[in-house]
């Protein structure tokens, strides 16, 4: 169960770097892309999709209860947009670390910060091993 200190409401009307209380260091992309997470490693991966990402980490909303501090297990699937396949992509597999859970949705829905704490590209077949785990939603 959380407490209610480890949760917190949306911050209303910070939309990039340098508004009051702001904490971010890099400046946040409004990427809606594909992210499957495995909370500390175990279980199967859901899916959900980034809100916005920066080089130092990304935020997204998941309907599983989690925690600040939690560590995930990612892969984010980032668009090519260099072939002529729609599906073709480049994996970027991190390990990530909860920083802030917010309530959205009387609690159905929570708002999930996460910091990457390091990452490597995968690009080709390598990367259906995790996702294809995956059960299908959408």
């Amino acid at each position: 169960m959380m407490s209610p200190s480890s949760i917190s409401e949306p911050a209303a009307g910070i939309s990039g770097s340098g508004a009051e209380g702001e904490r971010r260091r890099s400046r946040r992309a409004q990427l809606h892309w594909v992210l499957y997470l495995a909370c500390n490693g175990a279980g199967r991966p859901f899916r959900t999709r980034t809100k916005n990402i920066s080089s130092g980490g990304f935020y997204c909303a998941v309907d599983h209860a989690v925690k600040p501090g939690d560590q995930f297990e990612c892969d984010i699937l980032v668009p090519t947009h260099a072939s002529l396949d729609p599906d073709d992509v480049v994996c970027l597999r991190c390990r990530a670390q909860a920083a802030r859970v917010e309530v959205i949705r009387d609690g159905e829905e929570f708002g999930l910060a996460c910091r990457i704490q390091d990452y490597f590209l995968i690009h080709g077949s390598n990367i259906r091993f995790r996702i294809s785990s995956a059960p299908p939603t959408d």
